[in-house]
This record gives structure tokens, sequence and C-alpha cells, in this order.
């Protein structure tokens, strides 16, 4: 697998093509704190991409502290490929 992103507070990485891509959909992925932009997430697994959700456990309740966006090694042509079409489809605001 090609992990593309790995989002979480203060420490995101995200491999320069998918950068690219949100840059010029007008994602920006500096914003993912918000749950706004987690909506986007069902667009990139339709382009092929596996969501792993982070939770940290505290107790008796959770909370949400980022994702890794991964895609099959030999689908991640297919997911660069995909994705800028479907993200032009939708108004991004």
């Amino acid at each position: 697998m090609a992990r593309i992103a790995d989002i979480a507070v203060g420490a995101s990485n995200f491999d320069s093509r998918f950068l690219k891509i949100l840059e010029d959909s007008r994602l920006k992925a500096d914003e993912f704190e918000g749950l706004d932009y987690f909506t986007w997430l069902p667009l990139f697994v339709i382009a092929g991409a596996s969501i792993t959700p982070k939770i940290q456990v505290h107790g008796d309740h959770t909370h949400f502290e980022g994702a890794a966006i991964d895609v099959p090694d030999d689908q991640v042509e297919l997911f660069y490929d995909a994705l800028p079409g479907l993200l032009a489809r939708v108004d991004v605001g």
C-alpha cells in the first residue's frame, strides 16, 4: 500500500501529487481539523483509497485524531487519474 496522506493535528504529511490535486481543486490540506474536510473522504474512497481513522481512547470515551489515506500500490495511477475528475464534479467551496 502506498500512503498518500497521514493526516493528524500538527503533523500531517501528504504525497506531493495528492497535495497538488487538493490545491488545484481548492481543497485546503491544512484545514483538515474541522469536520467539513473529512466529508471529502468518500470521494477519496471512490477514487480507490482506503481510509484508516486514528482514534484515541480515554477510558470510557474516544476522540478522532486524524486519518491515514492509502492506495494499493498497483492502483496509485488509477487513483491519481480518477480523483481530479471526481473533485471537479462537486463544489469544494
